[in-house]
């Protein structure tokens, strides 16, 4: 195990997961105010009488609907992401074990 390898694979795989998670994160903070712009635009359409019903129309716009697909998919990514970064972590822990393990069994033998 090379520190440096190790070094450049968590570098790799922690900034895949924190710059996948800020896109998540970023893309489910703008849910609330499309949310809002489409009930508000639901509401000049004639015929609308409530707010209530102008955020159903806007819960059931298909422009909503793909944002919310867009950022459930963005989320699965970002926890991809995360599992990979926490592999890599394991994978390193459970080498350097080995390691150890290996130096004491050299130190006990005769």
């Amino acid at each position: 195990m090379i520190p440096n390898d190790v070094y450049k694979a968590f570098i790799k795989t922690g900034t895949a997961w924190a710059n996948a998670h800020c896109e998540a994160s970023q893309l489910e903070d703008q849910l609330k105010s499309m949310l809002a712009q489409f009930t508000l635009e639901a509401k000049e359409v004639d015929g609308v009488n409530s707010m209530a019903e102008a955020k159903e129309i806007a819960l059931s716009a298909s422009r909503y609907r793909e944002a919310i697909r867009d950022a459930v998919e963005a989320r699965r990514e970002a926890n991809i992401a995360k599992v990979t970064y926490e592999a890599t972590k394991s994978l390193f822990d459970a080498q350097r074990t080995a390691e150890a393990s290996a130096r004491a069994a050299e130190r006990a033998s005769p």
